[in-house]
């Protein structure tokens, strides 16, 4: 075989429109600009983001697959309603591969690791200090991944992020305060028992972290939350 032989392949120069509207519309549904419930309609967004229909349609397929928009009949859509009882789902799956992968991952952290989670938590806490709640979001998911990555297994990362963003969502609309305050959150109590050498103190501190966030959301009225 000729290894200097050309592939098919068109070169890429530029994100595919299917995708840039499928991260504003995540980071839209996220965020609770478009509401638990709000329609989801294809033409009026594509008007909005001055495309043709086929990427946002294109964009809404991938974000029903990810549970973020529900499909309804005759073709309509709506932002997947946000309940008590679908965030508690969320929350037991999310929650248990997460504590399991700190379980696995935090004893195989050397310097450097816990060195670049302290820093992920210094942008996430620049960004809250800004008012810039996804971007602390996404600086956040960059510190724990640095323990799932040290797992060994990549399928904590790739499983956690499937689902992450509908935990990102309820976070983000019934928890905000953890995002917020993260400097001074749990995050940071984690990361100080990673840097003064007690490992099984972090885990315990994630696990309890946990425990919190589900009691504030089993606490919540489910008429409240329609």
């Amino acid at each position: 075989m000729d290894i200097n032989r050309r592939t098919q392949f068109a070169p890429i120069t530029a994100p595919y429109l299917r995708d840039q509207a499928f991260h504003r519309l995540r980071e839209a549904i996220v965020a609770g600009i478009l509401a638990p419930g709000a329609p989801v309609v294809i033409d009026d967004l594509a008007a909005e983001f001055g495309l043709s229909a086929m990427p946002v349609r294109e964009a809404v397929k991938r974000l029903v697959a990810d549970g973020l928009v529900e499909e309804l009949p005759r073709r309509a859509h709506r932002v997947a309603p946000l309940t008590r009882t679908s965030v508690l789902n969320v929350l037991e799956i999310f929650g248990t591969l997460m504590i399991r992968a700190y379980e696995l991952g935090v004893p195989a952290l050397g310097p450097a690791d816990i060195a670049a989670m302290r820093a992920a938590l210094a942008t996430a806490a620049a960004h809250a200090e800004a008012g810039e709640l996804t971007a602390v979001l996404a600086a956040v998911h960059a510190m724990h991944g640095i323990v799932y990555a040290a797992t060994g297994n990549v399928e904590f990362d790739r499983t956690i992020a499937a689902i992450g963003p509908r935990f990102d969502r309820a976070l983000y609309l019934w928890y905000a305060e953890s995002i917020s305050g993260v400097a001074t959150s749990y995050r940071n109590d984690l990361v100080v028992a990673l840097e003064e050498g007690r490992p099984d103190d972090a885990v315990e501190i994630l696990r309890r972290a946990w425990q919190r966030f589900r009691g504030v959301i089993a606490g919540r009225e489910e008429e409240e939350t329609a």
